[in-house]
């Protein structure tokens, strides 16, 4: 039987553990005048995860815990529900969710849809059963004894076919997540690689396949100074870009690239894209053509509902389009939508959503980043700089960004093998500086190309 849990103060409850969720919560709780409204959150996990340090959580710059925040740290006066949602009651004005202590039913008033998205595994074959995701802060730190793993098998091996393919790395995908993963991935197994004298003359290899005929589509025309920059650097790194090449299915051997043939590899990474999750009981409310929810300009799907971050589609304040699915627009979607629900809850109209958004930025190594900011192009020291003091700034804990802050200033946070000497390391306070020498261009050995 399902519990059924109703108090009579305006009950608001808040799907997802995410960005939306986090911020709208946060919001209502911190509303002065919000005193007479009961905040639940339900989350399938107990920490609310940061992606924005994934590139450096891979190097090592940032230890994968700082990634994740336990959200009954972040919510006090929030009461947070481990569950998992099976199903939304539109008419009854209720949530199903599963719980470690079995079913139970959430009455609610107010309804925040923050469930956000999930890899999109299924456009490529195997890719959920062998790929690897970055979406999960515990999945990172799992890559990462993954990529120690291989350099140890690799070291133990003695066929020079098996040794390559352990030191394989394929990452599929042409945005910012897939050229910051792939420039980082390089930088952390080729160090591995240099620190074992048994490898010596072997080197690490990151393959980036993408299906456009271009890296970083979404900055260009506008911003193709700071795409061409990106990929300079992320081929002066070592990664080897492939383009018009798509991943076409994934084995427990390798990937299989269109037009290139079968590339034997241990490791395959996918930043293909995300897929809106989808909730039983919300099928009759409108959905884009990717299957968001729509919302109006201020952010409700239907009276009483709203929602924000990835499974939404929120018009763009400038009228042009919709939002971008990203970790900053989901914040301020959160922020909104908090602030709207104290304002319906008093009687008052809501708001309309107005951010008009800060920029987008890639680090590809210390002091190499490529950014747009308010419309201004930068690169360089200048990119990574801002990108770097933005990022802690929006961490959800000012305590867990201190601690981050003095870590990259007392050290990396954990110990990284010796650079390779394809690079000229200047120090620069406690911090590393690598400037990447353009390295040889090769063609693609070990690809099997199809008939």
């Amino acid at each position: 039987m399902w519990k059924r849990v109703c108090e009579m103060s305006t009950h608001v409850v808040v799907l997802g553990g995410g960005y939306t969720g986090l911020w709208s919560a946060r919001a209502i709780s911190r509303s002065a005048r919000a005193r007479d409204i009961r905040v639940t959150l339900v989350s399938a996990a107990p920490d609310h995860s940061f992606h924005g340090w994934t590139a450096e959580v891979i190097t090592g710059h940032v230890r994968p815990e700082r990634a994740r925040v336990p959200l009954a740290r972040l919510l006090p006066g929030v009461e947070i529900v481990h569950g998992r949602v099976v199903g939304v009651d539109t008419e009854e004005r209720s949530v199903q969710v599963v719980t470690d202590s079995g079913p139970a039913s959430l009455a609610y008033d107010q309804l925040v849809v923050g469930v956000g998205s999930r890899d999109a595994t299924e456009r490529v074959t195997g890719l959920g059963r062998h790929g690897w995701s970055l979406k999960d802060p515990a999945g990172l730190a799992a890559l990462r004894r993954h990529l120690d793993d291989i350099v140890a098998r690799a070291v133990a091996a003695t066929d020079p076919v098996e040794r390559e393919r352990l030191l394989t790395v394929v990452v599929a995908g042409a945005g910012f997540t897939g050229v910051e993963a792939a420039t980082a991935l390089q930088q952390r197994l080729q160090e591995a690689v240099y620190a074992q004298p048994s490898l010596q003359g072997w080197t690490a290899r990151v393959v980036l396949s993408h299906s456009g005929s271009e890296l970083l589509p979404s900055l260009r025309p506008r911003f193709s100074r700071v795409a061409e920059y990106a990929v300079a650097q992320t081929r002066a790194a070592g990664v080897e870009i492939l383009s018009s090449t798509r991943l076409v299915e994934v084995t427990a051997r390798g990937a299989h690239l269109e037009g290139q043939g079968f590339l034997p590899s241990a490791t395959v990474v996918t930043t293909i894209g995300q897929t809106p999750v989808a909730l039983p009981g919300l099928e009759r409310f409108a959905r884009d053509g990717v299957g968001r929810l729509q919302t109006d300009r201020c952010l409700a799907v239907a009276p009483g509902i709203w929602a924000g971050g990835d499974v939404a589609a929120v018009p763009h304040p400038s009228g042009r389009g919709d939002c971008p699915a990203n970790a900053l627009w989901a914040i301020y979607h959160g922020k909104r939508i908090g602030a709207n629900i104290v304002r319906s809850v008093r009687g008052r109209s809501p708001r309309r959503f107005r951010f008009p958004g800060l920029g987008q930025g890639a680090s590809l190594g210390v002091g190499r980043g490529a950014a747009e900011l308010y419309g201004v192009q930068l690169t360089g020291w200048a990119a990574w700089l801002a990108r770097w003091f933005f990022f802690h700034w929006f961490m959800p804990s000012r305590a867990v960004a201190l601690t981050t802050v003095r870590e990259w200033f007392g050290g990396v946070a954990s110990a990284a093998p010796a650079v390779s000497p394809a690079s000229a390391v200047a120090p620069v306070g406690r911090l590393t500086a690598v400037r990447s020498v353009e390295p040889e261009r090769r063609a693609l050995p070990g690809a099997t190309r199809a008939a």
